[in-house]
């Protein structure tokens, strides 16, 4: 049976959202600080609730976490900590803060503010982890399944996830790199698909363009 609440804890400085199963573990967790302000497109992306107070600094689930270190290993599981942060292993481990007080949620409260608090850390630029915003990578273009001028490029990076560059960041069809090329590209940010098997992927920019094959 699953258990969903929040709680603050008296000059805490989180609100706090979990769901939690039968034994107590945290499957999900959406904390937010009010003392953070989210950005203009996450505000302007839907309306927020009462307990969502400020910005998300925590929007993890345990089930995502399992799969992407069991298909990507301890690099995703890095990847994702730094977007998502990472939830508490327990209820207990939740609500040892002294004073802390607990209010139960509905299920369509709790996926309300779990909507939010993704949405929070979607549009934050993650300045943390293995390959935070700003930083340099080289990769090597894979493929443009699309068609050349079409939706974007994929990337070939020399780690266990996968570059993708979208065609807003290439300019002209004719100026796109061509499979093949090594690249030095910008990190953007880093993105999980939604679903039971997440899959991250890196948003590229590209800086400097070297010949097909050269290192």
């Amino acid at each position: 049976m699953l258990r969903r609440f929040r709680r603050r804890a008296p000059g805490g400085h989180t609100q706090d959202w979990f769901e939690t199963d039968a034994a107590g573990a945290v499957l999900r967790q959406a904390s937010f600080r009010p003392d953070l302000v989210p950005d203009v497109l996450a505000r302007e992306s839907g309306p927020r609730q009462a307990g969502t107070d400020g910005a998300a600094c925590v929007a993890a689930s345990r089930a995502e976490l399992t799969a992407l270190c069991e298909d990507f290993g301890s690099l995703a599981v890095r990847l994702y900590r730094a977007v998502y942060g990472s939830p508490l292993t327990t209820a207990t481990e939740a609500s040892r803060e002294p004073g802390a007080t607990q209010v139960h949620v509905t299920s369509g409260e709790f996926e309300r503010a779990w909507t939010i608090a993704r949405r929070d850390r979607h549009f934050t630029p993650c300045d943390r982890g293995p390959l935070p915003a700003g930083a340099s990578v080289t990769g090597t273009v894979a493929a443009t399944p699309w068609g050349i001028g079409v939706t974007g490029l994929l990337v070939e990076l020399p780690l266990p996830v996968q570059g993708f560059v979208d065609m807003g960041q290439l300019g002209a069809a004719e100026n796109w790199p061509a499979v093949g090329t090594l690249v030095e590209f910008e990190v953007l940010g880093v993105r999980f698909n939604a679903g039971r098997r997440p899959r991250p992927q890196v948003r590229l920019r590209p800086k400097a363009v070297r010949a097909p094959g050269r290192a």
